[in-house]
């Protein structure tokens, strides 16, 4: 069972987006992919999942936890201006 628990948040105003830090326990399971996260932050933040970029989820060696850096933008322009190509077609 997957357990995602927001370890930090914050409104990032300038460039029209909230930024998390979560903390994704997976015991007994692989890493999880950036669909799955994605599905998560998107029903966590009650947020558009095209809206969303999952930047980073780093998994140490043996761990059964994964911290995962997401973008959550308030509108698709928004979201086009600031992230690299490869970052919105991976999600």
């Amino acid at each position: 069972m997957v357990e995602v628990e927001i370890e930090h948040e914050e409104e990032n105003e300038l460039m029209n987006r909230r930024e998390m830090t979560l903390r994704v326990d997976h015991e007994g399971e692989a890493t999880p992919t950036r669909a799955s996260v994605m599905d998560e932050v998107a029903s966590m933040a009650n947020a558009a999942k095209d809206n969303i970029v999952i930047a980073k989820i780093d998994t140490e060696f043996g761990k059964e936890e994964s911290i995962v850096t997401a973008r959550i933008y308030n509108d698709e322009e928004s979201m086009r201006k600031y992230e690299r190509d490869y970052f919105k077609e991976r999600g």
